[in-house]
C-alpha cells in the first residue's frame, strides 16, 4: 500500500498549553537526519495545495509526461523545479482524511509555502497529524526565542514550510505562543 511521504527527524512537539487539539503547536527540532535507531524521532509531512482551494494534498507519488515515478522526498524538488514545464504530470496521494487522490500538477498552487504536519510514526493516520505553526532550533549562544529566516543548511521540503523560524535556548522546554502574533509570515516562498 502506498503512503504519503514523510521526512524522519529528531525532535520534540510541543503544544499551546491550555488550547488542547484547537491550540498550536511547535517543533523543537533537533536533528534533521537522524541516524537510523535514534529515540525521539517523529515524521514530518508536507502538504501541497490545491489551487484556489486551500484543499491539502499529501503526495506518494508523480509520474512525468514520459511515464517515470518520482518519489520520496525527492518529489518536493522535482514539482518545484519542473511543475510549470509538465503541467500533465500527475500527483498521486492522500487528502487529510486519508482519501486516495490524484491531481495533475496544474492544479496545484507551485510556489505556496507546504504545510508541515507532525506525526509520532508513519504509521499515524493523516487526520491525526499536527499542523505546525513554528520550528525552532536550539543554539546555546541565545538566551530567549529570537525569530529568525529560514535556516539557508536545511533542504527542502523542510525550508518550504509554511511556518515561521525561531532560535531557542537549548534549556526550553516550553514555547511562548503569543510570540507567533507578532511574527506572521508569507504563504508564498
Amino acid at each position: 500500500m502506498a503512503k504519503a511521504v514523510g521526512q524522519r527527524v529528531s525532535g520534540q512537539l510541543l503544544a499551546e498549553q491550555g488550547k488542547g487539539e484547537n491550540g498550536r503547536f511547535a517543533l523543537l527540532l533537533t536533528n534533521p537526519k537522524p541516524e537510523p535507531g535514534a529515540v525521539d524521532t517523529l515524521i514530518l509531512r508536507f502538504a501541497l495545495i490545491l489551487m484556489g482551494t486551500e484543499h491539502h494534498l499529501f503526495p506518494s507519488f508523480l509520474i512525468d509526461d514520459w511515464g517515470g515515478e518520482v518519489r520520496g522526498l525527492a518529489l518536493y524538488d522535482w514539482v518545484r523545479e519542473n511543475g510549470n514545464q509538465f503541467p500533465r504530470a500527475e500527483i498521486f496521494g492522500f487528502n487529510r482524511y486519508g482519501a486516495s487522490v490524484q491531481y495533475f500538477l496544474r492544479e496545484l498552487e507551485l510556489y505556496a509555502k507546504l504545510p508541515a504536519y507532525v506525526y509520532p510514526d508513519r504509521e499515524t493516520p493523516l487526520e491525526e497529524g499536527k499542523l505546525l505553526s513554528a520550528i525552532l532550533l536550539p543554539d546555546a549562544a541565545v538566551a530567549a526565542p529570537e525569530k529568525i529566516k529560514r535556516p539557508s543548511h536545511l533542504k527542502r521540503p523542510l525550508t518550504s514550510a509554511r511556518v515561521s523560524w525561531w532560535q531557542v535556548p537549548t534549556t526550553l522546554t516550553r514555547f511562548d505562543f503569543s510570540l507567533l502574533q507578532e511574527a506572521q509570515t508569507s504563504d508564498f516562498i
